[in-house]
């Protein structure tokens, strides 16, 4: 199929507003530092550390995706995924091969306490990485007339406890320290409203609508993640999107069939969870809600062929149906080494069966 890959993308801008009459099924796709570092044989250290270095590379690669799929990538803060939890101190490990990671600041559960009352003193506004992501908006606004927004989306609850404290040691002590550990999920609670108000305030974002990424609760039996993360999350939710049409947006790319029901009793109405599962297995049970997804990163996107891309994406589409309730995305970000034919097997698929809105 030969058709213009930068006109894909214009009409795609418009499409991705699902409250607007559109034509087609709307692409969304990520490239993160990790793809771009990759990609382009960068430094990871100082792509995620140096300023000038991470915006001209980010110009750099838009020079190829424009080239080999007519997308553009703009300038924009990338820190990884570590800026949300870096307001609890601990010092961020930058690596030569791959993302920055946080060290554990909870080696015992003993510390649990003395965390928390140290946390309810701290501005977590002025912490962490915080305010070097200010720093860096503002030098993109001057240089690039481009005026990012940030406060609309957060680390949720599992995942930021599970970088505090290590995956390992906060599976082990919900069972042998659970008090401890309801106490470090009321400060997550605290600490990210603050973070959210402090964030939404700087950067003038007015409407409702609250995005939650926790890989971890995929780990979780339903039993743990109502017995200690479900409140406080759900608290958030009606903080941060109480409206009727506000977005309650869930990302885990894990394993979360498990967990529908608690989705539900979330209000959660958009979803970027599970690549073991279809978009037509998630709106069985999620009913009305709108499914990013339902791309496999690795063993179709990474590892697949072409072929193999386009038929995930015919499934997709033909599951979600007229009903404007599939955003085309891969479950979780794009992974390095992800080749450009894959990529543009996404575009084609979706300009070949994505237009059922006519």
């Amino acid at each position: 199929m030969s058709f213009g890959l930068e006109r894909f993308w214009e009409v795609n801008r418009e499409c991705l507003d699902l409250r607007r009459e559109i034509p087609r099924v709307p692409v969304s796709l990520r490239f993160d530092g990790d793809w771009i570092c990759d990609l382009l044989r960068l430094d990871p250290v100082r792509y995620y550390t140096d300023f000038t270095y991470q915006q001209e590379s980010r110009l750099r690669c838009s020079e190829v995706t424009r080239k080999e799929l007519g997308y553009t990538l703009y300038p924009a803060v990338d820190f990884g995924v570590v800026m949300d939890v870096s307001v609890y101190g601990g010092e961020v490990d930058y690596h030569k091969n791959s993302t920055p990671t946080l060290k554990p600041v909870i080696t015992e559960p003993g510390q649990i306490k003395d965390f928390v009352k140290k946390m309810a003193k701290r501005d977590p506004f002025a912490a962490g990485l915080v305010p070097k992501y200010l720093e860096w908006r503002e030098k993109i606004k001057a240089r690039y007339g481009i005026e990012l927004t940030a406060g609309e989306g957060i680390k949720g609850c599992a995942a930021v406890l599970g970088q505090l404290c290590g995956v390992t040691n906060l599976l082990t002590w919900l069972y042998t320290n659970p008090e401890e550990i309801r106490a470090l999920v009321e400060c997550w609670f605290d600490t990210s409203v603050r973070l959210l108000r402090g964030l939404r305030e700087a950067t003038g974002v007015k409407t409702g609508g609250l995005s939650l990424a926790s890989d971890l609760t995929g780990l979780l039996s339903p039993q743990l993640y109502r017995g200690f993360f479900f409140k406080a999350e759900k608290k958030l939710f009606t903080a941060f999107a109480p409206g009727k049409n506000d977005r309650r947006y869930y990302h885990a790319d894990y394993h979360m069939s498990h967990h529908f029901d608690s989705l539900r009793e979330l209000g959660v109405n958009q979803v970027n969870i599970d690549p073991y599962i279809t978009a037509g297995q998630i709106l069985e049970n999620l009913p009305g809600v709108v499914v990013h997804g339902q791309i496999p990163p690795a063993t179709v996107l990474l590892h697949g062929s072409p072929a193999e891309v386009e038929a995930c994406v015919r499934r997709d589409i033909s599951q979600a149906g007229p009903g404007k309730r599939l955003i085309l995305t891969t479950v979780g970000g794009v992974n390095p080494g992800t080749s450009f034919a894959n990529l543009r097997a996404i575009c084609y698929a979706v300009e070949k069966y994505g237009y059922i809105y006519g």
